[in-house]
C-alpha cells in the first residue's frame, strides 16, 4: 500500500509541470463617464506575463459582450508588434526581431460601448497558446479633485512647527551665577 501510494504522489508530481501555461494574457479595462451622444470610450490593455520563449506571431481574437452594444475601434500593437490585421477583432500580430520578454504590453484596444450598458467584458483568445481571459469593464468613477492638497500643506506646517520647538527648546540653557 506504501509503495502505490509513493507512486502516485511521485506520478502526480511529475504530471504539474507539464500542466502549467507558459504565459499569462491580463488586461484591464476602463470605460469613461463622459458619453457625447450616448456612446463611451472604453480604452483596454493587454499584457503579457510569464513570457519564457521567443514569440515571433501572436494571433487570437477580441470579442466584446454584449455584441450588440459596443463595437471595436482601434486595435493598436504594443512595442516591437506589427498589426497584420487592422482594427479586426480577429488579430495578427507579427514581430521581425522576437519578442523575449517575461513581460510585454501586448495591445491596446479601444472600444465604442453604449452609455447605458453595464456588465461588459472583452474576452481575448489566443488558441496557440491555450490562452483565454475575460476582462470586465469598469467605469471610471473616482475623480481627481485635489482634495488631498489641504492635507499636504497641514502635514508640512505641522512638521515646520515641531522643528522650530525642537530648535528652539535645544538652544535654551541654564546657567548657574
Amino acid at each position: 500500500m506504501k509503495k502505490l501510494l509513493s507512486f502516485l504522489v511521485i506520478g502526480v508530481v511529475a504530471l504539474l509541470p507539464l500542466s502549467a501555461k507558459a504565459l499569462n494574457i491580463v488586461g484591464n479595462c476602463e470605460k469613461d463617464t463622459d458619453c457625447p451622444e450616448g456612446t463611451c470610450r472604453s480604452v483596454c490593455e493587454i499584457r503579457v506575463e510569464n513570457n519564457t520563449q521567443t514569440l515571433n506571431d501572436f494571433s487570437g481574437e477580441f470579442v466584446f459582450t454584449p455584441s450588440d452594444k459596443g463595437e471595436i475601434v482601434s486595435v493598436t500593437p504594443g512595442d516591437g508588434w506589427t498589426n497584420n490585421t487592422g482594427n479586426s477583432a480577429n488579430f495578427m500580430f507579427t514581430s521581425t526581431e522576437g519578442i523575449s520578454d517575461a513581460s510585454f504590453d501586448l495591445a491596446t484596444v479601444v472600444l465604442e460601448v453604449e452609455e447605458g450598458v453595464t456588465g461588459c467584458a472583452l474576452t481575448v483568445s489566443n488558441p496557440s497558446v491555450g490562452g483565454e481571459i475575460d476582462i470586465e469593464i469598469t467605469t471610471e468613477t473616482e475623480v481627481d479633485t485635489g482634495a488631498t492638497l489641504p492635507i499636504a500643506i497641514l502635514a508640512c506646517g505641522i512638521g515646520a512647527v515641531a522643528v522650530i520647538y525642537v530648535v528652539s527648546k535645544k538652544n535654551k540653557k541654564l546657567y548657574k551665577i
